[in-house]
């Protein structure tokens, strides 16, 4: 069923009938406006009330490329005054090539909200809606929460196709809201700026850290995936790619080797013969350095990020700059698609099959 209301309306009507509300619209149109205005009427209304930020490229509670929970149990003046009770990490900022972690980890932290005890969850989304990327995105979302709730906020028809497909279905209340005109579009640089001082905030009282890498798994990368092949063996590998390996292992019909240096006009199909592979990676260690990692315990929950500082492979130890106080809990550490620097500046993304 399909409402056009004023905010206050909306918000009335889904506190009265709390369930899981969906805040779907494209960039600058008020989403995370109109989350913070449902989650302090849900308090003042006694509702037991939790917000979760899928925003990975703007987020208000944790920090960028994660997907945050929180209990919210005053008002407040901004989404950032809450802590991140648990984060989901997608590992980029943005959507594009990570919808299937985009989407699990909403799910993931609205599962966490609703066993908390929060009726009213709020879900505050990204601005994707453009394209086949972002219809799939928004309906594939949808389609896994079942949410009871849908605010639909826009200046003018540029969720048209997303509104008319869900307005076809019976299954939740569907608001069709217009964005204030006191919202102001945000340029791309103030975007990115903004991510910058997250970031930095997150790591500057992060420390340095060793977690030897026999005691962890890995995800996100192709790194420690496989059956590592003996260093004895390194010389043949050698003197095919003609370049010093630090790392080789062989996994479902892929050589994965890592070198200090990676030569130029690389071919390595003898290499492949040779182990018997379909596929082969030749990376440079110096690649892992900066990568943007989750840090994550024995459930595959996160504890916090990171950023490699070092890989080891002879000693086989990553060092890891976290604001974790300690990485004995950890397990398992996942590789996201993004370097960054300690001081928060993004050096870009990284493509499958890089680290």
């Amino acid at each position: 069923m399909e409402k056009a209301l004023s905010w206050e309306s909306a918000i009335t009507e889904i506190v009265a009938e709390p369930g899981i509300t969906l805040i779907i619209g494209g960039v600058d149109v008020g989403k995370t406006y109109f989350a913070r205005m449902l989650v302090n009427a849900g308090v003042e209304a006694g509702v037991p009330t939790a917000v979760v930020d899928a925003d990975v490229g703007q987020s208000e509670i944790g920090p960028p490329t994660v997907i945050s929970m929180a209990l919210v149990e005053n008002r407040v003046e901004s989404l950032r005054e809450l802590k991140p009770r648990r984060m989901y990490f997608v590992g980029s900022t943005s959507p594009v090539g990570r919808l299937l972690p985009v989407v699990v980890g909403t799910k993931r932290m609205v599962d966490e909200a609703v066993m908390r005890g929060a009726k009213l969850v709020v879900v505050d989304t990204s601005g994707l809606v453009s394209g086949a990327i972002g219809r799939r995105l928004k309906m594939y979302k949808t389609d896994i929460l079942r949410p009871r709730h849908i605010a639909a906020i826009s200046r003018k028809h540029e969720i048209d196709t997303i509104i008319s497909f869900l307005a076809k279905q019976e299954n939740h209340q569907l608001y069709k809201l217009s964005a204030p005109d006191e919202v102001r579009s945000k340029p791309v640089e103030l975007r990115i700026a903004r991510r910058r001082l997250q970031f930095y905030e997150y790591f500057k009282n992060a420390d340095s850290h060793k977690i030897r890498m026999d005691d962890v798994g890995f995800r996100g990368t192709l790194f420690g995936t496989g059956l590592r092949i003996s260093w004895r063996n390194f010389r043949t590998i050698e003197r095919v790619i003609r370049a010093r390996v630090l790392h080789a292992e062989v996994a479902s019909g892929a050589a994965y080797v890592v070198v200090e240096c990676k030569p130029e006009g690389l071919d390595i199909k003898a290499l492949a013969e040779r182990y018997g592979a379909r596929e082969y990676y030749v990376v440079c260690g110096k690649d892992f350095v900066n990568v943007l990692v989750a840090l994550c315990d024995a459930d595959g929950e996160v504890i916090d990020l990171g950023l490699i500082e070092e890989m080891d492979f002879e000693q086989r130890h990553m060092h890891v700059i976290t604001p974790a106080m300690t990485v004995s809990p950890v397990r398992l550490v996942e590789f996201g698609a993004m370097r960054i620097l300690r001081d928060g500046t993004e050096l870009g993304h990284i493509r499958f099959g890089e680290i």
